[in-house]
């Protein structure tokens, strides 16, 4: 749920405590097996769990080597680290790499504060231009109810995630936000889309079943769009999402299949479940 949330306390009784081992700050630090010991002189996370499984704080333990050169990396009390991969779904930054590898590849920039809670995350593209912003809120207790992200330039939601949002409804243009509103399990349940005034300009609202996601899209003033359905195999990859207007009735859909690991297909489906397009998806582009 979140990551270096820094805690100085040791664990209490009704907690789990599991350790990390990693050679850098940036790599993932809850990828792989936890272990149950480590060496005195080896750096790890200690991470700090509620009875749920829910993760409750982690503290990051340097080796030797690392304890006097750590504090001498923040600046004005917080710390930029660099990320290949980011997951706002579980917010979690993955496969960590240095400033320098950063350099002339898409990558995503942490900024921590003295806390060791991550405040931004920025996208840079492999030009080196920030794209968009996350801009995360935590409570008290380290948690996390609603984030930011501010776009810097013309964009379309259902580009960036086709099973939350419709092209129907989409549109981002520059300064403006999209600002997601998480309850209590973690999940997406609504996503505003505000200009740099705050200002609203249209709504998503997401309910969830078993295997399947329902979005309903509005205007600012509370007109219903359309809405559309996502079914997801076992594996929570999607199969279906079919698209309907404000009547409820079926305008298209886009079917997924997964034949091999090493391919995807795509169809395109009409109003009348015909079968119009379909598109052979190598493995490579799907990186």
């Amino acid at each position: 749920m979140i990551f270096l949330s820094i805690s100085i306390g040791y664990s209490q009784t009704d907690s789990t405590v599991k350790l990390f081992s990693t050679d850098l700050m940036r790599t993932n630090i809850l990828a792989g097996k936890s272990k149950e010991s480590v060496k005195r002189s080896e750096a790890h996370f200690r991470a700090v769990y509620y009875p749920s499984g829910e993760l409750k704080s982690v503290e990051f333990i340097p080796a030797n080597w690392d304890k006097g050169r750590r504090k001498k990396v923040k600046s004005s009390g917080k710390l930029k680290l660099f990320y290949l991969k980011w997951n706002p779904k579980k917010q979690e930054l993955i496969d960590g790499i240095t400033r320098k590898e950063a350099a002339r590849k898409p990558h995503y920039r942490a900024i921590l504060d003295e806390k060791g809670l991550v405040q931004d995350v920025d996208y840079f593209n492999q030009y080196g231009k920030n794209l968009w912003t996350y801009h995360m809120r935590w409570d008290d207790e380290g948690k996390s109810t609603e984030y930011d992200i501010e776009f810097y330039s013309n964009r379309n939601l259902s580009e960036l995630n086709d099973e939350l949002f419709a092209p129907d409804l989409s549109t981002i243009r520059p300064g403006w936000i999209a600002r997601y509103h998480i309850n209590s399990q973690g999940t997406t349940k609504g996503v505003s889309v505000l200009d740099r005034f705050e200002n609203t300009y249209y709504y998503y609202e997401f309910s969830y079943g078993e295997n399947v996601l329902r979005s309903k899209y509005y205007r600012a003033d509370s007109v219903l769009v359309g809405s559309h359905t996502v079914r997801f195999e076992e594996n929570k990859k999607p199969v279906r999402i079919t698209y309907f207007n404000e009547n409820g009735i079926m305008k298209n859909a886009i079917a997924y299949e997964y034949p091999s690991d090493a391919e995807k297909i795509i169809s395109q489906i009409n109003n009348k479940g015909e079968v119009i397009e379909r598109r052979i998806i190598p493995n490579k582009e799907q990186q």
